[in-house]
């Protein structure tokens, strides 16, 4: 594995061919130009925010043209600034946020917004899916669990409780689909995209039949599977003419973003996770193989058909930091949670957190969670529930570290990505502490964006595989073993109070 600056290169002196990143998350999408060897090029990123709206019955969801229009002007805003030199562009590269759904109609219309995975309206059917089909065989199947994060919840909620919007609706698809009709007419599903739907058999590379049969969809009505060497050419003459450049230039299909993310750190083999704290968080590992054993507790998707991704995920990462710096008002932003780390001792604050916010994917799965924070007495303070905030997501990470542990994974290596960490040497040295592994923090704040650029590379020829791409790294932190000891006793305090609340709260939906 290569090393090497992840300083901006400046145009003149970027290594062609050049490849457009285009990165699609949950709360902004931006257009990056990146070199040959997976160098971001100075002053050519472009990027163009949005929020969510979010209901209280836990609905998470946007508008699909805000995000088209906010790719399209990332798109414009980088041709613009490259001239006559984007005729060196020669791929672009899309990732996009996984288990997100939409539907169209006939006309290519849509027909709902576009739901986040973080929407838990779907909550309410999950009984009625374990009962349609056993929740382990629909795991051994797709690598994914019954949750309200995956489509076959989505899909039985939008069929009961939404019934003219299900009626209507042709094609069931992602954003990542979305686009590419606009663009091109053309519904594709990227293999890596349909992995995450929970729809998908990962042994088959297939829609899986048996998924479907208890489903109230037909697989003709999901996007047709392509991959990463069979890219799109031929933008629609709307787009042709709006960004010649890019007319006849391959653009491949959407990868999930955690995909993406493990090629850019560099975590793209078996003995490297990744860590990664952007809006939600997740510990991954990625391999080549030809097939897989998905153990009970984590998930498996791909990034194409020949790697796999597996891992843990949690709902509640740099969203849950965020909210909390706003409701309780702490000044400074980012150097506020550094200063709060430093300024306050492990487990001192007596609290004891379920960070689920926005719910809990890994380890549990409890499709009722929410957030609690236990133990405030009259001298809590604002930077102690910052702390317990932070703590408490690491004990999550070191929750899915354990299985990793647990089913024999070879780890060497933790990459530590995504703006939580790589914006914070403090949280990287709790998340160190907390796990009891050294943790070298990712010299590449956009890891996703990266990623899709060095698969571009690799499936147009300008690299023969991934791994030969330079990694950028950072400073590497290694845990304390007297900090470990305190956090594996609240960690313990943790688990006691989870399983109190799942029987005695959330099972009974109080």
């Amino acid at each position: 594995m290569k090393m090497f600056s992840n300083e901006p290169v400046k145009l003149k002196k970027a290594d062609r061919p050049l490849i457009l990143a285009i990165d699609i998350g949950t709360s902004s999408t931006r257009a990056v130009v990146y070199d040959a060897q997976g160098r971001s090029v100075k002053k050519l990123v472009h990027q163009v925010g949005y929020m969510m709206q979010v209901t209280p019955d836990g609905g998470v969801f946007a508008d699909p043209k805000f995000i088209v229009d906010a790719t399209s002007q990332c798109i414009d805003a980088i041709m613009e600034a490259m001239g006559k030199d984007a005729n060196d562009i020669k791929a672009v590269g899309f990732d996009t946020f996984w288990h997100n759904m939409m539907g169209i109609d006939m006309r290519g219309k849509p027909t709902t917004p576009l739901i986040n995975w973080a929407d838990t309206r779907p909550r309410i059917v999950i009984d009625d899916l374990r009962k349609r089909i056993d929740p382990e065989e629909a795991h051994r199947l797709t690598g994914c669990v019954l949750h309200p994060s995956y489509l076959p919840a989505k899909l039985l909620w939008m069929h009961k409780y939404n019934k003219e919007d299900f009626r209507r609706t042709t094609t069931w698809l992602s954003i990542g689909e979305y686009l590419y009709h606009v663009f091109f007419g053309k519904v594709i599903c990227g293999i890596s995209m349909a992995s995450g739907t929970g729809l998908f058999n990962q042994n088959t590379c297939n829609w899986d039949d048996k998924m479907l049969s208890v489903l109230p969809v037909k697989s003709g009505q999901l996007g047709e599977l392509g991959d990463l060497d069979t890219p799109l050419r031929g933008l629609k003459s709307e787009y042709a003419r709006r960004w010649p450049a890019l007319a006849q230039i391959p653009w491949l299909p959407a990868v999930g973003d955690g995909a993406s993310s493990n090629v850019g750190t560099g975590a793209v083999k078996k003995d490297q996770l990744c860590i990664v704290m952007g809006t939600s968080g997740a510990l991954r590992v990625m391999w080549e193989a030809k097939d897989v054993t998905i153990p009970s507790e984590l998930w498996v998707y791909r990034v194409d058909r020949k790697r796999f991704l597996m891992g843990g995920a949690l709902s509640d990462g740099g969203n849950l930091r965020k909210w909390m710096l706003s409701r309780l008002a702490i000044e400074g932003g980012k150097k506020s949670v550094d200063a709060a780390l430093n300024t306050t001792k492990p487990g001192a604050h007596g609290l004891t957190m379920l960070p689920f916010w926005a719910g809990e994917r890994s380890t549990g799965w409890h499709q009722n969670a929410r957030g609690m924070i236990n133990g405030f007495n009259l001298s809590t303070t604002r930077e102690d529930i910052l702390r317990v905030t932070l703590e408490s997501l690491c004990y999550r990470y070191a929750a899915i570290y354990e299985i990793f542990k647990k089913n024999q994974m070879p780890v060497k290596q933790i990459l530590a990505s995504g703006g939580g960490f790589v914006d914070s040497g403090a949280l990287t040295q709790l998340a160190a502490d907390v796990i009891g592994f050294p943790i070298t923090q990712s010299g590449e704040a956009e890891g996703s964006a990266r990623g899709a650029a060095i698969l571009a590379l690799e499936s147009i020829g300008a690299i023969k595989n991934i791994d030969m791409a330079p990694v950028p790294l950072g400073k590497t932190y290694k845990p304390h073993p007297k900090d470990n000891a305190i956090y594996k006793n609240a960690r313990q305090r943790q688990q006691r109070l989870y399983d109190m609340v799942a029987k005695g709260i959330w099972e009974t939906n109080l």
